[in-house]
């Protein structure tokens, strides 16, 4: 019998009534939003208790099955602390940087991920070894195709290719080399996401009618009692909950790839769940 694994996410004991469970999101990037949305899909959260990657090791190493199942959602898994940790493929997240290490002994050009304070986890695949770096809200993934970047300072390289990457790509060179000489994500190199209140909203709406909240309920906890009493009838918070439900629901079966991607469009319509 295989060992139930916890699903990720909020807590299940958080309240969708109170904001502040959700409050720290409002600072989140996209790489946090997105795996927000994922992890509310109950197809991929199927997938995820059938994956067969190992459990982190002493060295919080994680294995990661040539064929795991979880990578027709963009993603490689891991737990840190007993907590789902989100390893986007780089055909779904264009700021995954794709890099290649060497051993190489140059203090001022190298870099040594063991050392940096906000190493999280690594998976390894058949495509190589997927690093993650985050403080929490703020989030760097680098996927190394070629070399070992674990064995000490390493000299990092990477190869642009085309209009697309030439414009993607200085973003995240930049969060890693700030990350390389500070030990820390600056926050001026994460824009706040404007959208991140409605978001909120969307995700309490959809935590709200997961547990059986009617919307007329929802629309009391996010607009208060007596915004409900006087508008209800008249229609307007009814369509704005409605909105906020179809919105969440398009996140959650898809929509959270072009989070990552705005260019995605067409690959975001092929999983549902």
């Amino acid at each position: 019998m295989s060992e139930e694994k916890p699903e990720p996410g909020i807590s299940p004991s958080a309240d969708w009534r109170e904001p502040e469970h959700y409050n720290p999101l409002l600072n989140s990037d996209r790489h946090c939003w997105a795996g927000e949305w994922l992890r509310r899909n109950p197809a991929f959260l199927a997938d995820l208790r059938e994956a067969r990657c190992s459990p982190p090791d002493e060295s919080g190493h994680t294995l990661c099955d040539q064929d795991c199942r979880l990578s027709r959602w963009g993603v490689r898994c891991c737990r840190i602390d007993g907590e789902m940790a989100f390893f986007w493929l780089p055909e779904c997240n264009p700021l995954v940087l794709q890099l290649e290490a060497k051993p190489h002994v140059d203090p001022g050009n190298t870099f040594d991920c063991r050392q940096c304070p906000l190493f999280r986890a690594v998976v390894h695949g058949d495509d190589g070894q997927h690093l993650l770096f985050s403080d929490g809200a703020r989030h760097l993934q680098l996927a190394v195709t070629e070399g070992d970047a674990l064995t000490g300072p390493a000299l990092l390289s990477c190869t642009l290719r085309g209009l697309n990457d030439f414009e993607i790509k200085p973003l995240p060179l930049q969060r890693l080399c700030r990350l390389a000489r500070s030990g820390r994500l600056l926050k001026s190199l994460y824009p706040p996401e404007r959208r991140a209140r409605r978001w909120v909203e969307m995700l309490r709406a959809f935590d709200g009618a997961a547990v059986g909240a009617s919307q007329r309920d929802i629309a009391a906890v996010l607009y208060g009692d007596r915004a409900v009493q006087e508008d209800w009838e008249a229609g307007f918070l009814r369509t704005r909950v409605q909105r906020l439900l179809s919105g969440a629901r398009t996140m959650v079966r898809g929509g959270y790839r072009r989070l990552l991607d705005p260019e995605e469009k067409e690959r975001s319509g092929r999983v549902k769940g």
